[in-house]
């Protein structure tokens, strides 16, 4: 089973898309904040991080590097998500994803990246209500 970590500091979104993800057929690990998915990254070694990039404690960003800088999980993908404003800079690996996203976009996403574009997990549409 393919887990993904979700991480942002609205917690509604993380249950959201948590129990749409799980729905799927996909394990997950949820987090609140950069430092804690950090943690959860390391210890875990999900196949997959959906992200927000602006989060208190440590954000999108500097936990993109972080993960990045560690043997271990230098190799896991990232989608990130946001409402603000997109950075300047945003590595050149990562899927961007503006808030407030449609359930198929991130669909599209997580299998591209984590099934090579497979419908084998399907995010059930009766979720968009």
């Amino acid at each position: 089973m393919k887990r993904i970590l979700v991480v942002d500091d609205e917690e509604s979104l993380v249950e959201f898309v948590g129990a749409l993800l799980e729905d799927a057929g996909y394990g997950v690990e949820r987090a609140y904040d950069g430092r804690s998915a950090l943690e959860i990254a390391q210890s875990k070694r999900p196949d997959l991080i959906i992200a927000d990039i602006m989060m208190p404690v440590m954000d999108g960003l500097e936990l993109y590097r972080e993960v990045r800088a560690s043997a271990v999980t230098r190799h896991i993908p990232f989608i990130f998500v946001t409402a603000g404003r997109m950075p300047n800079h945003l590595p050149a690996d990562v899927v961007t994803i503006r808030k407030p996203f449609d359930l198929e976009t991130l669909e599209r996403a997580v299998a591209q990246l984590l099934e090579g574009g497979s419908d084998n997990h399907r995010l059930p549409s009766s979720c968009l209500n």
